[in-house]
C-alpha cells in the first residue's frame, strides 16, 4: 500500500505552503483536494503542477469538488466542477479521481436517478477520455450527498454501471457501522483508501478497529493508495503520529 496525505487538511494555507507542508511532513504521495484551489477553473491547475513536482511529490488521487444537486438547475454547474476536476486530475497525471454522488440525500428516488444519471452519462464517458478511473466514496451520516451505505451504493451503482471504482472512507464507514461490510463488497472495485480517526482525527495509538481494518486490506491484496485524510484541527504532531501507527501495523505484516 501507498501511504499518501490529503493536502484537504492545509486547505486555509496558500497552495505552495499546502503543497509544501505535504512533503515537509515526511510523504511522497498526495491526494489533491480541489478545495485547495481558490478558483475551479482550467488555470489554476498550473501552479498546483507547478509546487507538486518541485517537491517531488507524487499525485495518487484527486478529490473531485462536489455539489449535492437538489434541483435540475443545478446539474449544469455540478457537472462544470467534476469536468474542471478531471482536467485537473490528468494535468496533475493523477490516475484516480475520487467522486461523491452529487445528488441530494434529501431528493425522492425518482429525481435522485434522474439526477444521477445526467451527471454521470456526461462525467465517465469524460473520465474516460482523459484515461481517468473514477473512484466512488462511501459517505457518512452528516454528508448532504447521497451514499453512505451499501444498500445506497448499490443504487448509485446500478444507474451509473461500468467499472466504476470506489474510495472506502474508513471513518465514514465507522460512523455508519458498515466497515467490513463495504470493505467485502466493493473490494474488488476499491482503488483508493481514506484513513481517519473518527470525525477525522488522529490516531495516537492503533485501535483494535484500524488494526482489523489494515489488516482485511493486506489479506485481500489491496496495494492502492492509503490516504489520511484528517481535519484541519489536527496538529502536526498528530499527522505524524497517525503516520507512525498506520507505518507500524503495516511493517508487522511484512
Amino acid at each position: 500500500m501507498k501511504l499518501s496525505l490529503s493536502n484537504g487538511i492545509f486547505s486555509e494555507y496558500s497552495l505552495a505552503d499546502n503543497i509544501a507542508a505535504v512533503r515537509r511532513l515526511g510523504f511522497e504521495n498526495l491526494e489533491f483536494n480541489m478545495k485547495c484551489v481558490e478558483e475551479e477553473d482550467e488555470e489554476a491547475v498550473y501552479p498546483a503542477k507547478k509546487h507538486i513536482e518541485s517537491h517531488g511529490l507524487n499525485c495518487l488521487t484527486l478529490h473531485s469538488a462536489t455539489l449535492p444537486v437538489k434541483n435540475e438547475n443545478e446539474i449544469a454547474k455540478a457537472l462544470y466542477y467534476v469536468k474542471v476536476s478531471a482536467d485537473f486530475a490528468h494535468k496533475l497525471l493523477a490516475p484516480v479521481m475520487v467522486v461523491h454522488s452529487n445528488v441530494s440525500r434529501e431528493l425522492p428516488e425518482n429525481l435522485r436517478r434522474k439526477f444521477l444519471g445526467q451527471i454521470f452519462d456526461e462525467l465517465t464517458p469524460y473520465a474516460k477520455r482523459l484515461g481517468l478511473k473514477l473512484a466512488l466514496e462511501n459517505l457518512s451520516h452528516p454528508a448532504r450527498s447521497f451514499g453512505k451505505s451499501t444498500a445506497e451504493i448499490d443504487e448509485i451503482l446500478s444507474i451509473i454501471g461500468g467499472d466504476m471504482g470506489v474510495t472506502l472512507d474508513f471513518c465514514h464507514a465507522e460512523t455508519t457501522g458498515q466497515t467490513l461490510r463495504l470493505l467485502e463488497k466493493y473490494r474488488d472495485r476499491l482503488l483508493n483508501v481514506h484513513v481517519s480517526n473518527r470525525a477525522h482525527g488522529a490516531f495516537v495509538s492503533e485501535t483494535p478497529q484500524l488494526k482489523v481494518f489494515l489488516n482485511k486490506l493486506d489479506e485481500y491484496g489491496y496495494h492502492g493508495p492509503l490516504t489520511l485524510e484528517l481535519s484541519s484541527k489536527c496538529t502536526n504532531k498528530e499527522i505524524l503520529k497517525t503516520k507512525a501507527t498506520i507505518e507500524k501495523i503495516l511493517s508487522s505484516k511484512n
